[in-house]
Parts: structure tokens; C-alpha cells; sequence
């Protein structure tokens, strides 16, 4: 009797972490990967629409005539992240 209550304690707990391991999966934080491809596609997965937005930031900035190299190297990639975190 006690081993069939044990066994069924232990059944009941892998079956919670299965539960919350899935879940803990799919809700992925992404800042926990270092910058890079890697981390990017984690964020587009998470967030689709974050592609479109990145590719708008670019072309609004070479719009204002910021091109990678030329004048301040990181004037582009400033703008960017600039305009990627803007709403």
C-alpha cells in the first residue's frame, strides 16, 4: 500500500515538471543569450513582426543618408537600436 501511494506521488510530480517545463519553454526570455544571430532569431520567433520593424529602422536611416563606414561608423547602428526601441 504505501509503495503504490509513493509511486503515484512520484507519477503526479513528473508529471507537473513535464507541465511546467513545456510551458517554461515556449516563454522563452531571449536576453539570456549573448548578442548575435542567435539571440535575434530567438526574438523573431518570439515577436514575428520584429523582422519588418528592424528592416523599416534600416531603410528610414539610409532615408537620412546613414550608411555603414561612412562619417561615424556607428551612427547607423545607433539610429537602429534607437528606433527599434521607439514605439
Amino acid at each position: 500500500m504505501a509503495k503504490d501511494v509513493h509511486f503515484d506521488v512520484i507519477r503526479k510530480l513528473i508529471v507537473v515538471s513535464v507541465l511546467l517545463g513545456s510551458t517554461s519553454a515556449q516563454a522563452e526570455n531571449c536576453k539570456q543569450f549573448p548578442p548575435g544571430p542567435f539571440r535575434r532569431q530567438c526574438a523573431e520567433a518570439n515577436h514575428p513582426q520584429l523582422g519588418a520593424k528592424l528592416e523599416r529602422c534600416k531603410e528610414e536611416a539610409g532615408s537620412m543618408g546613414l550608411y555603414p563606414g561612412k562619417g561615424d561608423p556607428d551612427a547607423l547602428k545607433e539610429y537602429v537600436q534607437a528606433c527599434m526601441h521607439r514605439r
